[in-house]
């Protein structure tokens, strides 16, 4: 498994211990600001996936809002209800890729 084919968090793990044990003073700037782009990467992905998950979130309290707050049945298909819970899955399965990056 190449470096980049591993998780992030790996990634920025085994780049941490290299740091440590790096015994030429010269390549540490290059290790630092290797350090420094892992950790940009990881923050901009677990965002992301923060972002996704909560737009997901908030997408089904107002479904449930819509279902728990009607006077008169809701009379719709299933496919019409897959088609509204479609979006909220998107969001969920895009949430939870970007984390399973990381780890």
């Amino acid at each position: 498994m190449s470096q980049n084919q591993l998780p992030v968090m790996e990634q920025l793990k085994q780049l941490s211990q290299t740091l440590l044990n790096a015994s030429d003073h010269a390549a540490l700037p290059k290790l630092g600001q290797q350090l420094a782009q892992q950790c940009a990467q990881m923050d901009a992905c677990l965002l992301q996936s923060l972002i996704e998950l909560h737009a997901a979130h908030t997408g089904l309290q107002a479904i449930l809002t819509l279902l728990q707050h009607r006077d008169e049945p809701l009379l719709f298909s299933s496919d019409e209800a897959a088609a509204l819970l479609e979006p909220v899955q998107q969001r969920l399965h895009h949430g939870v890729n970007g984390l399973n990056l990381l780890v």
